[in-house]
């Protein structure tokens, strides 16, 4: 079985511009048995349009929560030790707690961000795709 966790905007980009993927995330989507978003996400999405930062997505947000070609990763108390433990200079908790996942999950992560390419030797970090 073939699974990838995607980044928040890989998500968002999936189900509503999918022409803004790059083909490696696209042919990893397509292709992978399961794919699996991070709650973190979803809290993400949320507290973006709260702020006033993502206004376009307000009418979405019931659509996504309840959106069922993803599976729900799972948000552990391992995911979230390995993303307060994990050696990696990049400070924003979402995004360690997103690696943290994909590290748990086992399953690379499709992301356009180059930062996650900073786990590579990170055990458990198989690869960022996009």
């Amino acid at each position: 079985m073939s699974a990838v966790l995607l980044d928040t905007h890989a998500w968002i980009w999936s189900l509503m511009a999918p022409a803004r993927l790059g083909s490696g995330a696209k042919e990893a989507i397509t292709g992978a048995d399961a794919v699996f978003v991070s709650p973190i996400s979803v809290y993400e999405v949320t507290r973006k349009a709260r702020l006033g930062r993502w206004p376009g997505i307000v009418p979405h947000i019931g659509e996504l929560v309840a959106e069922g070609q993803t599976v729900s990763a799972p948000l552990t108390r391992a995911v979230a030790a390995r993303a307060g433990i994990i050696d990696w200079r990049h400070r924003d908790p979402l995004d360690r707690l997103i690696a943290a996942t994909s590290i748990e999950l086992g399953h690379p992560l499709v992301s356009r961000d180059e930062e996650y390419d900073a786990l590579v030797g990170t055990p458990g970090w198989t690869r960022r795709i996009w």
